[in-house]
């Protein structure tokens, strides 16, 4: 599964999150976040349900479609 960065981003802005608020809910490091968000680095699953979780979202909503 990847991170798709447009609806990452948008649910990011929604919530009217940071980064690091983010990173501090998700108990993510904010490099770790930044490389998942650059595409640098695939993210585990459970990764992913922690940002999801973080953000208060499905895990379906911040991932690319067919994965």
């Amino acid at each position: 599964m990847k991170l798709d960065t447009n609806k990452f981003e948008k649910v990011l802005a929604d919530k009217g999150l940071m980064l690091k608020d983010l990173c501090d809910k998700a108990e993510l490091a904010e490099v770790t976040l930044r490389n998942i968000r650059q595409g640098k680095r695939t993210p585990r699953p459970a990764t992913l349900g922690r940002i999801a979780k973080a953000l208060g979202v499905d895990v379906q909503d911040i991932i690319q479609e067919g994965d």
